[in-house]
Order: structure tokens, then sequence, then C-alpha cells
């Protein structure tokens, strides 16, 4: 975290953020290059790595306005950690046999199902959750589903460390016990 601080007061946190959130406003090549040079040399990146590299551009291409305000400046400060649950058991990588699921109530949905190889999970403040909301439909496998964004601090969050054999953690399983997660 210190690291990641550090890195984007320099200003190479947010590099294909828009200014007007913050950011710095350049194109992918910019980002690429620092992320080869960061990369080359071993640099702690992991805390601030996803919501830079994939929740950022997420945000700007189907996040509300509202999102963009609240979570990019934090991006950009290298001050938002996130995840992504995208992986079950029994499904992997196939993200069309995702089976977590999230059902409509008063003000939002109850998230339910579990994601593993979750990197990063237990440092993150949020994690971005497919999840599905509407039945599989057999012609469209791909059809019926919704990405969420989830404090991680939410009740009905279990986050356990899947340790590597070498005893690092990385990965971890994460469970959504009818987890509230607010329209916005």
């Amino acid at each position: 975290p210190d690291f990641s601080a550090r890195l984007a007061g320099a200003g190479f946190v947010g590099l294909t953020i828009p200014t007007e959130y913050g950011g710095h406003g350049l194109g992918y090549l910019h980002r690429y290059v620092v992320t080869e040079e960061l990369l080359a040399h071993g640099a702690p990146v992991a805390a601030h790595w996803i919501a830079d590299r994939q929740v950022a551009p997420g945000l700007l291409a189907d996040g509300n306005e509202e999102q963009r305000r609240r979570l990019l400046p934090r991006i950009v400060a290298g001050t938002l950690y996130s995840a992504i649950g995208m992986s079950e058991h029994g499904a992997g990588s196939d993200l069309a046999a995702v089976e977590t699921r999230a059902v409509a109530t008063d003000g939002g949905w109850l998230l339910s199902g579990t994601k593993v190889w979750t990197s990063g999970a237990h440092v993150a403040h949020q994690i971005v959750v497919l999840a599905r909301t509407s039945p599989a439909e057999p012609q469209d496998r791909h059809a019926g589903f919704s990405q969420f964004i989830v404090p991680t601090d939410s009740p009905g969050i279990t986050i356990s460390p899947i340790q590597l054999m070498n005893g690092e953690h990385h990965f971890n399983e994460v469970t959504f016990d009818d987890t509230f997660v607010a329209d916005g």
C-alpha cells in the first residue's frame, strides 16, 4: 500500500483515467510502458493493480457517474484496492457456468454464492462480482449476468485464504451469504 500511494503521488497510477476524475488522461501505450518497467523491476504493484488496470476501464465504459466520481479519484490516488470475483468451484474460467446469484430486493440485491481464486480479496476494499440475475437461457449461456461492486466489509461476506504449497497467500475463496448490495 505504501508503494502504491508513492507511485500514485509520482503520477504513475491512473494514467488512462480522464482528468475530470483526477486521472492523467493519457493513452494505453503510456500505461503499457510504465507497467512493463514496473514489472521488469519486480515493483510491488499488487495493491492497486486490479483497480487501475481492470476496474477503472469498466467504470468508464459501463459505470454510472456517481460510481465514477466516488471510485476513480481513489484509484488515481492508489488507495482503492479491488478484487475480481469471477471463477467458481465447478465452473473455473467458464463464466457462463457461474452459479452465484443476485436476487432483487427492496433497494438493491441479495448476493449468494462462492468465488474462488480471488486474488487480493483479503486486502481489497471491494470485489467486482459476476452473478446471475436472471435464469440461464440454453440458447445463450452468457445472457442473464450482471456485475456488482461489493464492499468487502459488507455483512455476509467471508474471505478465506487459499495457501499455496510454499505458504504464500495471494488467492482467496469468498463466500456471499445473502450479502446486500445497494442499487447504486
